[in-house]
């Protein structure tokens, strides 16, 4: 076609297409919420519901993967971090946010993965 040029990125398509990194209302408002109750020292909020039918269009936000990294879960069991993530998200549960993915660690269990990946990497280095 004449006059139309093919220069975006897989960014910048993400970007129009209402996924990346760019939160809308709720993903900012799941974002505001974790910071505030977890101070996590890592958190990443995506919204992936333009993978899903309906994505972004008339559903809105309906799917978001969630990683929080927080001393909050120190001593907590798997099931109890994710419970307490629920618990804090419990209005937007109920108001349309349809799935939740969550990865939920201590600061000691990153500090951990990456030491078991220094000793690999010295191990084949041998």
């Amino acid at each position: 076609m004449v006059g139309v040029e093919f220069s975006e990125t897989a960014n910048d398509l993400k970007s129009d297409l209402g996924c990346g990194s760019v939160l809308g209302s709720r993903g900012m408002r799941i974002k505001m919420i974790l910071e505030k109750e977890l101070r996590p020292v890592e958190l990443e909020v995506e919204d992936i519901s333009y993978q899903h039918a309906g994505g972004r269009g008339s559903d809105g936000e309906t799917h978001f993967n969630v990683e929080v990294v927080s001393g909050e879960f120190e001593g907590k069991s798997l099931v109890r971090r994710h419970s307490l993530i629920y618990g804090l998200l419990q209005d937007e549960l109920q108001s349309a946010l349809h799935a939740l993915s969550i990865v939920a660690k201590t600061p000691g269990e990153i500090v951990a993965v990456i030491e078991v990946v220094n000793i690999i990497w010295i191990m084949d280095d041998l």
